[in-house]
């Protein structure tokens, strides 16, 4: 039986195990899980929509991510529906930001829209139209000044809730977590020894590195940059459902408690006060949108987390790696983890399974092979 190991459990190491088990339930899978606290992918609330930039363009491979990420997320919906919750996004266009949305949206996704027979996502279109005034008006914590566009398919995810769930299921049946983090993997034959951080070690046919924001610890050499964010929880004074919304920077979402996620910040260094970075999303809350409810006090907390990006053009980096056989990367998702993460992993998982699969090029990781990117002294031969 094939036994492979996978070094990191956020977006990129359990999707690629959750496509592995589906494709092939035989398989002896271990999932390695460091317990970082600023692995972004354990966000209290995240949102996940197709259109996460500034225009409504389609990327070539849009369509399937969307239909990976939809697979992915509906699978465990039918499990923990509480932590994973349809929801429409509201983008509403203000300044320069409305002449992008709404001529992308005219020129590729109406009927007579001068790119529409370009358009690569021919398939199970996504959802786009303009809200009315009945619309803003039955939210009106939401209501803003400018037209209003809502897509999908979206999501609110609890995602920290969701993967400790997940995790839990797979411990108590066919994929077995391990709380460590690992130190290096060593060479053994034609196989690999993972070295954990109580030095113990176990042996493997295959290796996963999706190590996010400790891709540099594992390739020095290799050109990336780190983005963190905050995300301020809050209970408001008002209750009941709301949209997702993404409007001057602010994302606004709910958690399935009741209580507001909004995120906003970017820092390359942790905050060290999160009194300020409170007060400065509530603050960006109340300025974006007044009719907001006010925070009750004394219930808000503040996550962060730190993105991985490949700065050359912000897409993951997937692929076995070039000098060590059986030894794969899947890493780099950067802020939009959740819209491609699914649909590389899936491509991993499959050349894992069959090595003539071609990893389509906007993701291969040889993109970032110069000056010997992927070196690593973690890797012992």
């Amino acid at each position: 039986m094939t036994r492979i190991a996978i070094i990191g459990s956020g977006i990129a190491g359990t999707t690629t195990a959750h496509w592995l088990h589906q494709s092939n339930p035989n398989l002896d899978i271990t999932l390695f899980n460091a317990g970082d606290p600023l692995a972004a992918s354990f966000g209290q609330t995240l949102l996940v929509h197709p259109f996460p930039g500034r225009s409504l363009i389609p990327h070539e491979h849009l369509g399937d991510a969307v239909d990976r990420l939809q697979s992915f997320l509906e699978f465990w919906r039918a499990r923990y529906p509480k932590l994973i919750r349809p929801c429409s996004m509201w983008r509403p266009m203000k300044g320069s930001n409305a002449k992008r949305l709404e001529q992308s949206w005219q020129d590729w996704w109406t009927p007579d829209g001068k790119h529409v027979e370009r358009n690569p996502w021919q398939s199970n279109p996504p959802t786009i139209e303009r809200l009315s005034k009945f619309d803003l008006d039955a939210h009106p914590s939401h209501q803003t000044p400018y037209d209003t566009l809502s897509t999908g398919p979206a999501y609110m995810i609890d995602a920290g809730e969701l993967f400790r769930q997940i995790h839990r299921y797979w411990n108590a049946s066919h994929i077995q977590v391990i709380q460590q983090s690992v130190n290096a993997i060593h060479s053994s034959g034609s196989q690999w020894r993972v070295q954990m951080e109580d030095e113990s070690g176990s042996v493997f046919d295959q290796i996963v590195l999706a190590i996010g924001r400790h891709s540099k610890e594992w390739f020095p050499h290799l050109e990336l940059t780190f983005q963190g964010g905050s995300l301020l929880q809050f209970t408001p004074e008002s209750t009941g459902p709301i949209p997702a919304l993404s409007l001057d920077g602010l994302h606004i979402g709910q958690h399935h408690s009741g209580d507001w996620v909004i995120g906003s910040t970017r820092w390359s260094t942790p905050p060290t006060n999160t009194d300020d970075e409170t007060e400065f999303l509530y603050s960006k809350l109340k300025q974006t949108l007044p009719n907001a409810p006010s925070m009750i006090s004394n219930t808000s907390t503040i996550w962060s987390g730190v993105r991985t990006i490949y700065p050359s053009d912000r897409m993951p980096l997937c692929g076995q790696l070039p000098q060590h056989r059986n030894v794969y990367v899947v890493t780099a998702l950067g802020s939009k983890g959740w819209l491609w993460g699914p649909w590389t992993a899936h491509h991993l998982s499959t050349l894992i399974q069959a090595p003539s699969h071609t990893i389509p090029t906007c993701i291969d990781l040889m993109r970032a092979n110069m000056e010997d990117g992927w070196y690593s002294p973690k890797i012992i031969p």
